[in-house]
């Protein structure tokens, strides 16, 4: 991922050389229009890849039109038919997009072949199809993965800030709390008693439904309260390449945010009797869910 950032910026810069970064932002418009978008975004910006953050937005579609976020020239296209006899690589056949104020944007698994305007290297204005949603690359149902960058793609975007409103009915679901102890874990309810030796990972379960219980997507923002004090926050809304990590704009590593594919409270040493941790959440509409957890705790030999 990291080399395909430099080589899109550089190209980038290239073509908009003349052109000063301005802080006004291009018109976007979704790239897949027509459908019921609502029920179809199946992955949102953040989210937890097992060992990295998604960096884009998954709609669930196939064979649907693939538009241009905004106007610009192709940047970049890589398709199967380029060498048929190399590994399929995971983003499979994938167009990206240079526009003005040093945004890019980028479409992942797309179907078919190059379409005209991609193959000639065209300006495209917002709209205009570059392309079809398909299954190739690393996926396990037809979709269109897409992302969205600015400073030439040194900076990753969550698309859901700068595209027209979806409707979004249903606040983030807080829901388990889990100690881990090796490879093994413990769902802790509020009011459990439990005996530690020494600090554990501690994670939480948090999805968002969007308009319906079955869509398990991720969220903007987390907070974590340790005792009454604020231990850790974090905001998914853009990611930054630095000292060869992506991190939020706390300086967060998906490290330091997930553990065992769900959000990671810390590894807390509790401390003998009542100990609470509070959790605080935001979906990408703005809602918001809190949750206490009261655990009581005995300490036994053996530990820090």
């Amino acid at each position: 991922m990291r080399s395909i950032v430099v080589v899109l910026s550089l190209l980038a810069s290239f073509i908009f050389a003349e052109e000063p970064i301005s802080e006004s932002k291009p018109e976007f418009v979704w790239p897949i229009q027509g459908l019921d978008l609502p029920a179809l975004i199946t992955s949102t910006f953040g989210e937890s890849r097992k060992d990295h953050f998604h960096n884009g937005l998954d709609i669930s579609s196939v064979l649907q039109p693939v538009k241009s976020m905004s106007q610009g020239f192709i940047l970049y296209s890589r398709y199967a038919e380029d060498d048929p006899f190399e590994e399929e690589r995971g983003s499979g056949n994938i167009v990206w997009v240079a526009h003005k104020s040093g945004y890019v944007s980028g479409y992942y698994h797309l179907g078919g072949t190059r379409n005209e305007t991609v193959r000639t290297g065209k300006q495209v204005s917002a709209g205009d199809t570059i392309g079809i949603s398909g299954n190739t690359g690393h996926s396990t149902g037809g979709h269109l993965h897409f992302v969205l960058g600015k400073d030439y793609g040194k900076t990753l975007l969550d698309p859901l800030a700068y595209l027209p409103p979806v409707e979004d009915t249903m606040p983030p679901q807080i829901a388990n709390l889990f100690i881990h102890v090796g490879e093994n874990f413990t769902n802790l309810n509020d009011g459990d008693n439990i005996n530690v030796s020494k600090a554990f990972p501690l994670t939480v379960s948090i999805i968002d439904g969007g308009i319906k219980n079955s869509q398990r997507r991720g969220v903007k923002d987390v907070k974590f309260l340790f005792n009454g004090e604020a231990y850790k926050q974090a905001n998914f809304s853009s990611l930054r390449f630095e000292e060869g990590k992506w991190k939020t704009i706390e300086g967060h590593s998906f490290d330091d945010l997930f553990f065992k594919d769900r959000y990671l409270v810390g590894v807390l040493n509790l401390k003998a009797g009542e100990n609470v941790i509070k959790v605080q959440t935001k979906d990408f509409s703005g809602k918001e869910s809190e949750r206490s957890f009261s655990i009581n705790i005995t300490r036994i030999s053996g530990g820090n």
